[in-house]
């Protein structure tokens, strides 16, 4: 039911918090005011959440919101700095406190979700702009989890038809994405504790229970797993609020810990570091008070989990996987009241907790004599050096490798395409032992020297190659030779399988070159092949989908065996040098049919990274540099705001990559950057035009 006094708090605290910091420079002036209002409170609700979900501040969460003209049903967008999480944000405002999601504005939401994983980034506007770096090095790494996030001033309940499309995302993402849902009473909550301490009040029960009375209040024991698990239930990701990090979702030491709980629940207190957990206050009850060593039953009030978010939510992961066998598992628990602790006393207990050095899989390793007897073998028969332990300082590049490099090219060089993939995914899959483990299919065999070096070599060769070939790639094309590059070094390396990989006496310098030219066909038929049995999805998430990562490797290997001529991919993936016949017909379309006013505002955006990088922050110094005005001129339609010349797009475009600091990309087709917002660019402009005609 509706309660009017929240809702106040709410709006109330929005415009404390948000009022001078939220953007709504594209409302028009002209507007009612309750439009602006409504705008502003929408806006303001999206950043509040990401306040909390993120811990951001009012400024950064402000500035995480992207709603206007060409937002795609996202409303803000947050990037954690901590670990590869993104928060996508749909808020719905209500002043009756009765706001809902329809199937409409969920439709658009997954719109805007899917182009965002097909790196379409230029289809978003300005605000999201400023954002586009930092998305796309957070899809870029492995194990990124993405949370759709549903802010309604209203009940937190979806209808079916909503849910069933939200779902549905998540099901084409699996494992990296979830939904969360907030409604009123979750923002109520938020401002009557305050975002920047949120406050979890909870209880708990310590067996074997112990205390320290100075100079600080704690309390220490074991807990159940099936306790622990409940808290995270109840509170999710907030119980790290006070965290470095929150969860890191699925990783080597992750699925490390739940498997012990559900298949030995019994060694799991001697397995695990336990958690530690600061509260602003920690009251004992009188229930088992005077059974020394025995349990304690305590309420807790304020609390955040500083050390342990992986245990907490493993353990989670365990209980609902295997509830009668993982609950019994138990954990070790650090209680620490702050009622009597100096002032920055939590933040240093937070950090000490955090930065202590951690045994991780690669360490153990470490441990394995065969890395030591391959260091060896890489000094006495390559006079190169080979690092294996964490903290030694890698070799430079023509000095010898690393564990890492040297894992990462023997799961290429893997028949099985999926331990390419892995490594691709997690650099910690690398490590996991077991029977088909990765470290053992790597080096369980004990791999020469030799050949790790010379699958090191192929490995860097491959990548070079495809990285210094990225400027005369676009779309989906740059998609697939970045979240494919390590399949196509599996592919080059299947297909110099046959080489003399152990030869001390072999040259391998032919070899090299060889791949090469391999790794272009590779990468061409690895897109056809792509385009063509997964013609809607992303790069970022069929490069993390072990089926599909085998269908495709099948179909690249088939067509290179086969002699057959090379494919022919569509012109849209490669950038033109100059405005071409077709090109330049873009802006003769769009002035000949009217479509665009004169005096229409234009906007750049950038289409890849590195115009992203290079031309971004100088926009930045003067946003006039990214503005222009539309003039029905079909030589010259663009009317720049920096300097009050026309120019065609491709030479505006020309004359700020050479005039921004740098490199410039060989060629840029300009009609692809510059958009009309709520439009779209001048080229998908004209080819709608064109359409119709058609029609």
């Amino acid at each position: 039911m509706m309660n009017p006094l929240q809702v106040r708090h709410v709006r109330e605290s929005l415009m404390r918090q948000f009022e001078d910091c939220i953007d709504l420079s594209d409302i028009d002036d002209k507007a009612p005011p309750r439009h602006r209002e409504q705008a502003f409170l929408s806006r303001a609700l999206a950043a509040m959440a990401v306040q909390r979900l993120a811990g951001t501040g009012s400024m950064e969460a402000a500035a995480a919101v992207i709603d206007g003209f060409d937002d795609w049903g996202i409303d803000a967008v947050a990037v954690s700095k901590d670990a590869p999480h993104v928060w996508l944000v749909q808020a719905k405002w209500s002043d009756n406190g009765n706001a809902t999601l329809d199937q409409a504005s969920a439709l658009k939401f997954k719109q805007g979700f899917d182009l965002l994983l097909r790196e379409e980034y230029a289809r978003f506007n300005k605000r999201f702009q400023a954002l586009a770096d930092e998305v796309d090095k957070a899809f870029a790494e492995g194990g990124v989890k993405i949370t759709l996030v549903v802010a309604l001033l209203g009940r937190p309940v979806l209808a079916d038809a909503v849910d069933y499309v939200l779902q549905q995302a998540c099901k084409e993402t699996e494992p990296m994405t979830d939904v969360k849902v907030m409604g009123l009473v979750d923002f109520h909550d938020i401002v009557r504790s305050g975002v920047d301490g949120p406050k979890i009040d909870t209880t708990a029960r310590l067996d074997g229970c112990a205390s320290v009375a100075e100079p600080f209040k704690a309390y220490y024991g074991t807990m159940y797993a099936s306790e622990v698990a409940s808290w995270y239930d109840d509170h999710g990701d907030r119980l790290f609020a006070k965290n470095i990090r929150t969860s890191l979702g699925v990783t080597a030491v992750n699925r490390s810990i739940t498997e012990t709980l559900v298949k030995r629940p019994d060694h799991f207190w001697y397995f695990n570091n336990g958690i530690t957990v600061l509260c602003d206050s920690v009251r004992r009850t009188a229930k088992f008070a005077n059974t020394a060593g025995g349990p304690g039953d305590f309420v807790l009030s304020g609390v955040s989990v500083v050390n342990g978010a992986q245990t907490v939510a493993a353990m989670h992961a365990a209980v609902k996987q295997a509830p009668e066998v993982a609950a019994s598992g138990r954990v070790w628990v650090r209680l620490i009241s702050l009622e009597d602790c100096p002032d920055g006393f939590a933040t240093e207990v937070t950090q000490a907790t955090n930065t202590q050095n951690q045994v991780k899989a690669r360490d153990y390793a470490a441990l394995d004599e065969r890395q030591s007897k391959l260091r060896d073998d890489f000094a006495l028969s390559l006079q190169k050096a080979y690092v294996y332990k964490r903290g030694d300082t890698d070799p430079a590049p023509d000095a010898g490798c690393s564990i890492v490099e040297a894992a990462t090219a023997l799961s290429c060089a893997h028949r099985n395409p999926e331990l390419a993939m892995r490594a691709k995914q997690n650099q910690e899959l690398l490590w996991e032992f077991g029977t088909n483990g990765s470290y053992r299919l790597l080096f369980g065999s004990q791999p020469s020297a030799y050949r790790v070096w010379r699958s090191v070599l192929l490995l860097r060769a491959v990548q070079a190659h495809l990285s210094e070939g990225a400027r005369s790639r676009e779309g989906r094309a740059v998609q697939v030779s970045e979240h494919g590059d390590l399949l196509i070094v599996h592919l080059v390396m299947q297909q110099l399988a046959d080489e003399p990989f152990d030869d001390q006496n072999a040259d391998w310098r032919p070899v090299l070159d060889r791949a090469v030219d391999l790794s272009e066909i590779a990468l061409e038929w690895l897109i056809h092949h792509f385009d063509a049995e997964f013609p809607a999805s992303s790069a970022l998430v069929t490069f993390k989908h072990p089926q599909k990562c085998r269908q495709l490797a099948t179909l690249v290997l088939e067509s290179l065996r086969s002699g057959q001529p090379r494919p022919d991919l569509p012109a849209e993936y490669s950038p033109t040098p100059r405005e071409t016949e077709r090109k330049a017909a873009a802006v003769v379309v769009i002035v000949n049919s009217g479509r665009v006013a004169d005096g229409a505002p234009v906007e750049f955006r950038p289409v890849t990274s590195p115009e992203r990088k290079a031309l971004l922050p100088w926009i930045d110094e003067d946003p006039r540099r990214g503005q222009a005005t539309w003039v029905n001129d079909r030589r010259r339609p663009l009317l720049w705001a920096a300097d009050g010349e026309q120019y065609s797009p491709t030479g505006l475009t020309m004359k700020m990559l050479k005039t921004a600091p740098g490199e410039p990309p060989k060629a840029v087709q300009g009609t692809t950057r510059w958009f009309v917002p709520g439009s779209g660019s001048l080229a998908q402009i004209a080819a709608e035009i064109r359409s119709t005609e058609i029609d």
